[in-house]
């Protein structure tokens, strides 16, 4: 029953509060890496390699506002996370929020939210006179969330959903990855615990075990609401896929069916944007290859998201004697249609939106083919493809593109990798001293651009950093 996957989701969150013992990060991992590179022992990468996360924050005493940063210093911070906002899961009208937020227009938003946002404003800003007093203002964000947490309607669930997603993407992005968990799963049970997931549901909300919200106060709150919980479904299966963890949303299970239609693209004019009337299963439908009408850039995000998980996790399950091998098979063959049918569907790489969006569905093949890469050509080829395409994508990118999505640090590595594999593969086969191949050097350079592209996000991302470092580390392993 739903009662039971939100008990399930707040015990992931007591578990995250208790110290880490052996759980191990999900390895995004080549097999032809682990067979083909010289040394007896196959190297691990994982999502980060400077796990700060297992120290838990501790208590500050409170500040008053007026050791804070001064308001008209702080608002130009404000206005540049905003427009960067939607790397980091803002998934709140742009416009209305900073209208309200600098109390031109209607409510001020929840106490939590501007502390949030102020924290992650400071983050971004990269500038020492801003950053040492980011101790300060993590240490009040967290104290105004714990307060929040009585928020039950309206606006004051929404933004402390909004509050904790950004509070887990600050968290991951500064390598502290048991905070971000923590944060991801509050986030997931605020969803369920207020039926977002059954938002314009065809079945009526009868014997649930959640409290349904009050009706939207307007069209655009309830695309927020929507929006909400594909920010928090994509978010959660990025993150448990990417660390091995277990999904803190059953979305297949019957009980915990979503029927949220899926989001629009919520700072565009929303009257070229149409909600069907009602929905059943949305996700089920979607695994299912069943048209649906989700064309918008967030629907893209979440759904590539998914075919990430799944795709990922189903290759996680294989070994060549499991008893259930020919289901394994009718799986593989319809996730393998599923993500070919989406990549085929998916405008042309012209935004870092759309950037994540295509690695994250090329990456779904890398990671699902990646258990026969080794012995399978088909597969090996499948997975280079892939690796071609994402390195093809960045040349699209704006060479400004500083802020993106961290877990495109986590696609990246999955990239690296299955270069990597090929090149230790031609280099087992070349004779000592020989000269470089014109596949190695194409090989080579596919390498290099991926590590030049993950050393400009790592400027301003510590996670990707630590990932970029792996990533050298494990190129010049080969030389």
């Amino acid at each position: 029953m739903l009662q039971e996957q939100i008990a399930v989701t707040q015990a992931r969150i007591e578990e995250l509060e208790k110290p880490q013992t052996g759980r191990s990060n999900f390895v995004l991992n080549n097999d032809q890496l682990a067979r083909q590179r010289r040394p007896a022992s196959p190297t691990h990468v994982r999502r980060g390699s400077s796990m700060r996360s297992q120290r838990p924050i501790p208590p500050s005493m409170p500040t008053s506002s007026s050791e804070g940063i001064p308001t008209a210093e702080l608002e130009p911070l404000i206005h540049n996370f905003l427009r960067h906002s939607s790397q980091f899961g803002f998934f709140l009208n742009v416009h209305n929020f900073r209208e309200a937020m600098m109390g031109r227009r209607g409510q001020r938003p929840a106490a939590v939210l501007i502390d949030v946002v102020n924290l992650c404003a400071i983050h971004l800003s990269g500038l020492v006179e801003f950053t040492t007093q980011e101790p300060r203002y993590l240490s009040r964000a967290l104290r105004t969330a714990v307060d929040a947490v009585s928020a039950t309607q309206g606006n004051g669930i929404l933004h402390r959903i909004q509050a904790e997603v950004l509070l887990a993407h600050y968290f991951l992005r500064n390598t502290r990855s048991l905070e971000g968990n923590y944060h991801l799963s509050a986030a997931v049970s605020l969803i369920i615990s207020s039926g977002m997931h059954r938002i314009r549901s065809a079945e009526p909300a009868v014997g649930v075990a959640f409290t349904a919200l009050a009706p939207p106060r307007d069209p655009i709150e309830e695309v927020e609401r929507i929006n909400a919980f594909w920010t928090v479904l994509t978010l959660n299966n990025c993150w448990t896929t990417a660390d091995g963890s277990p999904s803190n949303i059953s979305y297949t299970d019957s009980n915990t069916r979503i029927d949220t239609p899926w989001p629009l693209d919520i700072n565009a004019p929303l009257h070229d944007q149409i909600l069907p009337d009602s929905g059943f299963g949305t996700v089920n439908g979607f695994l299912a290859n069943l048209p649906d009408g989700g064309v918008s850039l967030a629907a893209f995000h979440a759904k590539a998201a998914l075919l990430f998980e799944q795709a990922s996790r189903l290759a996680s399950q294989y070994h060549p004697n499991m008893n259930n091998i020919h289901q394994f098979y009718a799986s593989f063959n319809s996730i393998d249609t599923l993500i070919e049918r989406f990549k085929r569907s998916l405008p042309t790489v012209h935004s870092r939106e759309m950037l994540v969006i295509h690695s994250l569905a090329h990456v779904a093949t890398i990671q699902l083919h990646n258990p026969f890469a080794a012995d399978n050509n088909n597969s090996r080829v499948r997975a280079l493809d892939s690796a071609r395409a994402i390195v093809a994508a960045l040349a699209q990118v704006p060479g400004n593109a500083g802020y993106i999505d961290l877990i495109m640090g986590t696609l990246l590595m999955a990239t690296c990798q299955v270069f990597v594999a090929e090149l230790g593969r031609y280099r087992c086969r070349r004779p000592i001293n020989s000269p470089l191949t014109q596949e190695e050097r194409s090989l080579m350079n596919a390498i290099e651009t991926v590590l030049a592209v993950m050393n400009v996000f790592a400027q301003t991302c510590q996670l990707i950093n630590s990932q970029l470092l792996a990533m050298q580390q494990l190129y010049h392993g080969l030389n």
